[in-house]
């Protein structure tokens, strides 16, 4: 089944303010391809219709969960225990960031983040398949037996194994890839790539194959940013390699709407005669009403151009004024410059992240110059940031960027769903071929191995003489497949071949191999385990169970003299990494075939510290 054309692909963007879904039938005939369908009939959004739903949980006192989405809306949230923001807190480093600055409900531990998310994501499940069943009338079908994908970005931010290890645990447990026995949940692309992949396969730009340009998707809690070339720009099958390690920072709409928090709560604390008159939470009631938001997103626009801004605050009566705190008939007034304080941090922190990628043109001699900068997400779509960037771009003459044309995505806050969906459609309309044929290595991988003995080299190693064919070999020896910077085909897997010594009375047919990982620069890496630079990132377990003699080479006693060697056999066999743009996948090859038996032949050991290093792929 796994070669199957899936029945239907849902792509799912888990956001820290927002998620969206978008879904598709695939067809074998291109030309009759059904669109790509948006999730947005939202439990509690009205008549709205939002493309979106709120990424929020409410619980009950006795911890069960009582609202999500939209939904949390009609809720006090003085009443219930009200979770946002929950996913940007499976990163151990944000969380524990969070606890030292005291941050107000803010997960115990990244287990609880864990539970969030799986309980979040639990009721999206039920309502993408409720409403997928609506929609087709494949219900009578029978959605178990159907060839279901489920497919998901993660931010660029997320640069360890573990953290995607965690993430996919949470999946799962939300029932993703696990109700039917064709249904499959994976981790495919980084935000920015799903957004690079997002504009050049829906965007009326005319690239021209060589044009390089930066994705920027700045969204609710992060902004992640990735170089792409055109490899190829005719259609329907354009062709992206990236340039430069894709790059993220903990910067998004969510911080804007903490300082703004922070900047009523200030002004409001210096007049005490205020507070008999005003909620308890009266900058947070603020932060979340339609006019905030409103004023947020449109910023900038000339039509919304204004000195000042008049917001109402809830529970607060019309006759209530107070001119020093600048309160006028229970409206607060914030000026245009207040507004833009609140913005431009973020703006030059994006700004900095920007120059390191054309600082990186300038010192690899790059012969062209960036065409198009596109900004998508959330913050992305603000017109006040577009114009702060395309304006900084304008002054600053970098000699890489001052042509550039800053553009906004197309459906900028869309365009990451839509790009893991027009990713895997490309694949299979085009024989396997995706969008991003080429990425940059984040971290340094090898394979723990032994090497014949080289005094020269093996000086203080450990060294052993092979019981079967009388040789030395230096022992834990590491081999580098991929080192940081390096380029890595997203079509080719990088294969390592293992021949092993088998004793013909001896059935067992499983080795184990052990993948290490580093962080330094490739001429800093280490040459064994006895030096230091590497963390072990797991073991992969290859079971060849069912391979048999007639399989094997067998080969006769050593003839090195003296030596009485055994007889034995040896089996050849490969493991495949495939580097995925988030995370590492392993298949076993023997024969010239993927090897498949009755049992998985691929068991991974994840090391809990090995894990935590290095970037995702």
């Amino acid at each position: 089944m796994a070669s199957e054309r899936p029945d239907i692909l849902v792509a799912i963007d888990l956001g820290t303010t927002y998620t969206g879904v978008a879904w598709a039938r695939p067809q074998r005939n291109q030309a009759l391809q059904s669109p790509i369908q948006i999730i947005h009939n939202w439990p509690g959004s009205s008549t709205k219709n939002e493309q979106k739903v709120q990424t929020c949980l409410i619980y009950s006192d006795d911890g069960s969960l009582s609202s999500w989405g939209y939904l949390c809306e009609d809720e006090d949230p003085l009443e219930r225990k009200k979770q946002e923001f929950f996913k940007i807190f499976l990163d151990g480093d944000t969380l524990e960031d969070a606890h030292r600055q005291a941050v107000r409900q803010v997960p115990a531990s990244v287990r609880e983040a864990q539970k969030l998310i799986s309980d979040y994501m639990r009721e999206v499940y039920a309502h993408v398949k409720s409403t997928v069943e609506l929609h087709t009338g494949i219900s009578h079908v029978g959605w178990q037996e159907l060839v279901v994908e489920f497919i998901f970005s993660v931010p660029t931010t997320w640069r360890s194994q573990e953290i995607i290890n965690a993430f996919k645990e949470c999946i799962a447990k939300a029932g993703f890839g696990r109700e039917g026995r064709y249904h499959t949940a994976t981790v495919e692309l980084t935000e920015s790539e799903a957004a690079a992949v997002g504009t050049i396969k829906n965007s009326t730009i005319a690239f021209q194959t060589g044009d390089i340009f930066l994705s920027v998707d700045a969204g609710g809690g992060t902004t992640d940013l990735a170089l792409m070339q055109v490899v190829e720009a005719r259609e329907p099958f354009p062709a992206l390699s990236q340039m430069n390690q894709v790059d993220g920072i903990g910067i998004g709409s969510t911080l804007i709407d903490q300082a703004f928090v922070s900047m009523i709560n200030d002004r409001l604390s210096k007049f005490p005669d205020l507070t008999p008159h005003l909620p308890p939470d009266c900058a947070e009631r603020l932060v979340k009403s339609e006019r905030y938001r409103t004023t947020k997103h449109k910023f900038g626009e000339r039509v919304y151009q204004s000195t000042c801004y008049k917001l109402p605050l809830d529970g607060v009566p019309f006759t209530l004024s107070h001119s020093q705190a600048r309160i006028e008939h229970g409206r607060i007034v914030i000026s245009w410059e207040e507004m833009q304080s609140l913005f431009d941090p973020h703006v030059e922190n994006i700004m900095r992240k920007i120059h390191e990628q054309l600082n990186w043109m300038q010192a690899n001699g790059v012969n062209r110059l960036i065409s198009y900068m596109i900004l998508s997400g959330g913050l992305g779509s603000s017109k006040y940031v577009r114009d702060r960037i395309q304006h900084e771009m304008m002054t600053s003459l970098h000699p890489y960027a001052h042509q550039v044309k800053v553009l906004q995505a197309p459906d900028p806050q869309l365009v990451v769903v839509k790009g893991l969906l027009l990713d895997r459609l490309q694949k299979l309309d085009s024989g396997l071929a995706p969008v991003i044929v080429s990425r940059v290595a984040r971290a340094s991988y090898g394979i723990v191995c032994k090497t014949k003995y080289n005094p020269a080299i093996h000086l203080d190693e450990e060294i052993k003489t092979d019981a079967y064919d009388g040789e030395q070999y230096a022992m834990s020896q590491i081999d580098w497949l991929i080192r940081k910077g390096d380029p890595v085909s997203s079509n080719t897997p990088i294969c390592t071949t293992y021949t092993k010594k088998v004793d013909p009375k001896d059935p067992n047919r499983t080795w184990e191999s052990v993948v290490m990982i580093s962080d330094l620069d490739p001429h800093l890496l280490p040459h064994s385990m006895s030096q230091k630079g590497a963390k072990q990132l797991c073991v992969v377990k290859s079971d060849l169970t069912g391979v048999g003699h007639s399989d094997m080479v067998m080969k006769r006693k050593s003839k090195r003299l003296f030596f009485q060697g055994k007889k034995f056999y040896l089996c050849t066999f490969e493991v495949r990494a495939i580097v995925a743009p988030a995370e590492l996948r392993f298949e076993l090859w023997f024969a010239g075939q993927k090897f498949s038996g009755n049992h998985e032949p691929i068991k991974i050991a994840w090391d809990v510290e090995g894990s935590k290093c290095g970037g995702g792929r």
